[in-house]
């Protein structure tokens, strides 16, 4: 739709990077094509500050195997927390703070396992279901 109005449309692939003000956005993913429409999600990882924070989209375990460990001080859980993604790839992040952005639903999200493995970790699990918006300052 952007296109068709004149706006210039840009389909990053792994490798992009751009500033935009005092952020930087790289793209790490995905990596090739999947079968799966959840491990085509574009994968980003931006730097404000200092602070990095990861934002996988719904990539599942095959993409997140793929793509493999990727630290970063806060960790945005694919796919609503679902019981789809690696655990460990997930405690490879090593983030401090883990956020799952979901809302009711009947599919289980986010999973129990996921939850409780970040949570055994020592991360700070926020929930937008149960915490509401999350908001997070990105100063050190």
């Amino acid at each position: 739709m952007a296109g068709s109005r004149g706006v210039a449309v840009e389909r990053p692939s792994a490798g992009w990077s751009a500033d935009i003000g005092s952020i930087h956005i790289e793209v790490l993913g995905p990596v090739r094509r999947y079968a799966s429409p959840n491990d085509q999600s574009l994968v980003l990882l931006a730097t404000v500050n200092g602070r990095t924070v990861l934002l996988p989209g719904d990539i599942e375990v095959i993409a997140q195997q793929e793509l493999g460990p990727v630290a970063a001080d806060v960790l945005k859980v694919p796919h609503q927390g679902a019981a789809t993604s690696d655990l460990e790839w997930l405690l490879a992040s090593r983030a401090e703070t883990a956020v799952i952005s979901v809302g009711p639903n009947t599919f289980g999200h986010p999973s129990e396992d996921v939850v409780a493995t970040l949570e055994e970790a020592g991360m700070d699990v926020l929930r937008t279901d149960r915490d509401g918006d999350v908001i997070l300052p990105l100063a050190r």
